[in-house]
C-alpha cells in the first residue's frame, strides 16, 4: 500500500523510505479531501509500524506535519511516548488482527496532542478516547481514531469544582446536581446518605426521602465485571483521604429493580474551609450504550454479521494456531473448506433477501454438526471453513460426509419456491507435514474445487501427489461445456430495466443478461458459468456472442428502438477490456450495423477497470468517439476507488449493490451511498444503485437524489427474445 497523507499536495514527491512505487499515478486526491474534513484523528500504520496517513487533524493537533510523520515510527515522532497500553493495542491489531477501544482512564498516557495552541503552551493535553482497529482486506494494517473528550473530562473536573464550592450553600448545590445529566450522591463521614440528585434517584430505584440516612451501600450496590461485590470506594476515600484508583474497573450498578446497569463512577472528598473531609460525592452515569458499542466493534472484529459465525480474520488467527501445534505437538487436525452448490442459483431467483437467509439457515445447520472444540466460520461469500481438533482422517471424512448429507436433505423455502442444495467440500490434514498456513488453505481450496468439478455435493481428500493429468481433464470439462454452448447457439438474453427513480414507469434503459442452456434444457445461471469461463479466458468469446446478437436485434429493429428511446446496456469482462480483439471487434460491428449513438453503453466492473487502467482508458475513449457511452459497475467496492474514477471517462456510477442492499436499516451503508451520488453528482455522471429490492430502498435512494435504480423491486431479469429469437420488448 502507498504511503499517504491526505494533506500532501498533488505534486509532492512520496519519501524515498516509505517504499513506494513512484511509477504509480497519483491517487486519493478526492478520497483525501473526505478524510481531512473528518472531525476525529485518523492516522494508519502498516507492519513495519511506519505511519502511511496522517490527516489534517492530527497535523492541527500535534503541530506535526504530514511530510514529517510519514515514514515514521509513532516512537520517533514523539519521543517521550509512554503509552504501553496503546503500543501493546498496536501490536495486536497488526499481528492479531485485534480492534481495541481506550478510553481515557483505560490509556493514562496519551499522545502528546492539543486542542489549542493556548492549551499547547501550558502543556495541557486532551484527553482522549482511541479506537484501534485493523484494515480488512489490505494487509496488516492498523487505523487508529483518536477522539477529543476533553469536555466530558471538564465537566467532571467542574462538578468536583462546584460540589466543593457550594458545600455551604446547600440549596443552591442541589439545584445545580438536580440540573446536570450525571447522578450524584453525597455521604456523610459515615458513608450515610445525604442527598441524591433526580438522576440518582432514577438509576438507583431510591427516592431522596428514603434513602437519605440510609448506609450507601443499601442504596448504591456496585460490583465489577470480575464479579467482585459492594466494591467501596466512597470508604476507601474517607478512609485514606485519597480519591480510589476505581478507573481501572468495569463497574455495573444493581439498583432497587435488580436491573443491572453498566456505569462509570468518580469519588470525590467534600472538604470544610479548613480543608477536614466532611463526606465524600460520587458522581456517576450510565454508559451502558458506549460499552455495548465498545463489545460490539469486539465482537465484530471476529465475527460475521450476517451469519452469526466467527470470520476470515479470526479464522486464519486461529488456523495458524492449529498449523504450529500441529508441527510442534506432532498432532493430527483436518480442515475443511465448503462452498455451496446452488445458492448462485437461489440469489438469481430470489434476490439477495433470500441468499442472505439461506446463508443463515445453513449457518445454523453447519453448527449443529461441529464439536465443542472445533472452529466454524463464513470466510466470504458462501463459502465456509470448519477446523477441527485432534481430528485423525478417517473421523474427519466422516463429519464431512454427515455435514453433506445434512445440507443435501435440507429444503430452502422463500414464497412459492423451494430449493434444494447440495455442497462441495474440500478436506486436508493438518500435520507435522503441513508446510504453512497459505499451504494448507490452498490445499483445502484446490480439493473443494476438485470436488465441485467431480459433479458437486462431493467430499474431495487433498492428495499431495494427485495426477496431474486428472486434474487438467476436470479443469478442460467446463472448457468443453462453455465451447459446445456457443457454438451451438445455447446462449440466451435476458434483460432487467434501469428506470429513473422519480419516475419508475418511464424508462426504456435495460441491462443485458445472459443465460446457458445446459444439454437437457436447463437454464444455468451466469453465476456458474461466468467464474468457470474467466478463470480459462472463455470470456471474450461470450463476450463477442452477446455483442455480435444485441447489434444484429438493434439492426432489425431499429426504427421502432430509435422511436421509443432504448439505450442497451452490455456487460464487458476484464479480459475483453484488455484484449485489442474485442476493441476491434466493436469498431467492426459498429461500423458494420449502422448503432446510433447513445444506444449503447458498455458495463465494465471497478476491479476490472483499475487492474489495467491505461487500457481501460484507452478502450473507453477509443468506443465514446464513436458514440458509446460507459457505466463502472460495482462502484465503491475498492478502497481506491474515487482516485481513480477521475482518469476513467465514464457516464454512469453503478453504486455497489452490497452498499444498496442494506442501506435501509444501516446508516453506514446509506452515508456510503450518499457519498458516491455526491461525487459523481460533482463529476456530471448519473448514478444507478443495484440490488434495490425493497419499497424502503427506493424511498432512502429518492431521498438521497441517486438517478436510477435496478432491481427486483423495480423488475426481474426477463427473457429479450422469444424461442424463435424475435425481439419481445417491442
Amino acid at each position: 500500500m502507498d504511503s499517504y497523507s491526505p494533506t500532501q499536495s498533488s505534486t509532492q514527491s512520496p519519501s524515498p523510505e516509505l517504499d513506494v512505487d513512484v511509477t504509480k499515478p497519483k491517487k486519493m486526491d478526492i478520497y483525501a479531501a473526505i478524510v481531512d474534513q473528518s472531525n476525529v484523528g485518523i492516522f494508519v500504520i502498516n507492519h513495519k509500524s511506519k505511519l502511511i496517513c496522517w490527516n489534517q487533524w492530527m497535523v492541527s493537533s500535534s503541530n506535526i506535519e504530514a511530510s514529517f510523520a510519514l515514514g515514521k515510527t509513532l516512537d520517533e515522532i514523539f519521543p517521550d511516548l509512554p503509552g504501553l497500553r496503546f503500543m501493546q493495542s498496536i501490536n495486536d491489531c497488526i499481528n492479531k488482527g485485534m480492534s481495541s477501544l481506550l478510553s481515557s482512564k483505560l490509556n493514562p498516557h496519551p499522545l502528546p496532542l492539543y486542542s489549542t495552541a493556548s492549551e499547547q503552551a501550558k502543556g495541557q493535553v486532551m484527553s482522549q478516547m482511541i479506537m484501534v482497529k485493523p484494515v480488512q482486506d489490505q494487509g496488516k494494517l492498523c487505523m487508529v481514531h483518536v477522539f477529543d473528550v476533553s469536555p466530558a473530562k471538564a465537566r467532571d473536573q467542574l462538578l468536583r469544582q462546584r460540589t466543593s464550592e457550594y458545600r455551604s450553600k446547600e440549596m443552591h448545590t442541589h439545584a445545580i446536581l438536580a440540573s446536570i445529566g450525571d447522578a450524584v450522591i453525597t455521604t456523610d463521614l459515615q458513608s450515610h446518605i445525604d442527598y441524591m440528585n433526580p438522576i440518582a434517584e432514577t438509576m438507583t430505584g431510591w427516592a431522596l426521602g428514603e434513602s437519605k440516612g440510609r448506609p450507601l451501600k443499601q442504596v448504591f450496590s456496585v460490583m465489577s465485571k470480575k464479579g467482585e461485590k459492594d466494591i467501596d470506594f466512597v470508604e476507601r476515600c474517607l478512609s485514606t483521604d485519597e480519591e480510589p484508583d476505581n478507573e481501572s474497573h468495569e463497574l455495573a450498578l444493581n439498583n432497587r429493580d435488580g436491573v443491572c446497569i453498566a456505569i462509570e463512577e468518580s469519588v470525590a472528598a467534600i472538604r470544610d474551609t479548613d480543608k477536614k473531609i466532611i463526606g465524600a460525592v460520587v458522581v456517576f452515569r450510565d454508559v451502558s450504550s458506549a460499552r455495548k458499542l465498545s463489545q460490539q466493534i469486539s465482537w465484530q472484529a471476529t465475527h460475521d454479521t450476517l451469519t452469526g459465525l466467527f470470520n476470515r480474520n479470526y479464522f486464519d488467527a486461529k488456523l495458524t494456531d492449529m498449523v504450529t501445534d500441529a508441527r510442534e505437538g506432532d498432532r493430527h487436525h483436518a480442515l475443511l473448506y465448503l462452498d455451496l452448490d446452488q445458492f448462485k442459483v437461489v440469489n438469481d431467483t430470489c434476490g439477495h433477501v433470500a441468499g442472505d437467509e439461506l446463508l443463515r439457515q445453513v449457518s445454523l445447520l453447519l453448527s449443529s454438526h461441529i464439536r465443542a472444540n472445533d472452529t466454524l466460520a463464513r470466510l466470504g461469500g458462501d463459502e465456509f471453513g470448519i477446523q477441527l481438533l485432534n481430528c485423525p482422517a478417517q473421523v474427519a471424512l466422516r463429519i464431512a460426509n454427515q455435514t453433506r448429507h445434512s445440507i443435501g436433505n435440507f429444503r430452502f423455502c422463500w414464497e412459492d419456491k423451494s430449493f434444494g442444495i447440495g455442497v462441495s467440500i474440500g478436506l486436508v490434514e493438518v500435520n507435522s507435514q503441513s508446510e504453512s498456513v497459505e499451504q494448507v488453505l490452498s490445499d483445502a481450496d484446490t480439493a473443494c474445487y476438485a470436488a465441485k468439478d467431480n459433479g458437486r455435493n462431493q467430499v474431495h481428500v487433498y492428495r499431495t501427489h494427485a495426477s496431474e493429468a486428472a486434474v487438467r481433464q476436470s479443469e478442460m470439462e467446463w472448457v468443453t461445456r462453455i465451447q459446445s454452448a456457443i457454438e451451438q447457439q445455447r446462449f440466451r438474453l435476458y434483460f432487467q430495466t434501469i428506470t429513473p427513480v422519480l419516475c419508475l414507469n418511464d424508462s426504456n434503459h435495460i441491462e443485458i443478461l445472459i443465460r446457458m442452456l445446459d444439454t437437457d434444457g436447463e437454464v444455468i445461471s451466469p453465476g456458474a458459468f461466468i467464474p468457470a469461463a474467466e478463470r480459462y479466458n472463455l470470456m471474450p468469446a461470450i463476450d463477442h456472442w452477446v455483442i455480435g446478437k444485441v447489434f444484429q436485434l438493434i439492426n432489425d429493429n431499429l426504427m421502432v428502438l430509435i422511436e421509443n428511446g432504448y439505450q442497451f446496456a452490455i456487460n464487458l469482462s476484464g479480459h475483453s477490456l484488455s484484449g485489442a480483439d474485442t476493441l476491434d471487434y466493436i469498431c467492426d460491428q459498429l461500423t458494420k450495423q449502422q448503432i446510433p449513438k447513445g444506444m449503447i453503453c458498455f458495463e465494465i466492473t471497478e476491479t476490472a477497470a483499475i487492474s489495467n487502467l491505461s487500457s481501460a482508458s484507452h478502450f473507453i475513449r477509443t468506443l465514446k468517439q464513436q458514440g458509446c457511452l460507459f457505466s463502472l459497475d460495482d462502484f465503491g467496492s475498492g478502497l481506491s476507488s474515487f482516485a481513480y474514477l477521475k482518469n476513467l471517462p465514464v457516464d454512469y456510477l453503478k453504486i455497489d449493490g452490497s452498499f444498496v442492499k442494506d442501506m435501509a436499516t444501516d446508516v453506514i451503508d446509506q452515508a456510503m451511498v450518499q457519498s458516491i451520488n455526491q461525487i459523481g453528482h460533482v463529476m456530471n455522471l448519473k448514478t444507478i444503485a443495484e440490488f434495490v429490492e425493497s419499497e424502503e430502498i427506493l424511498q432512502c435512494l429518492k431521498d438521497i437524489g441517486v438517478d436510477y435504480a435496478q432491481g427486483y423491486a423495480i423488475a426481474k431479469p426477463t427473457p429479450l427474445t422469444d424461442s424463435d429469437g424475435k425481439l419481445l420488448i417491442t
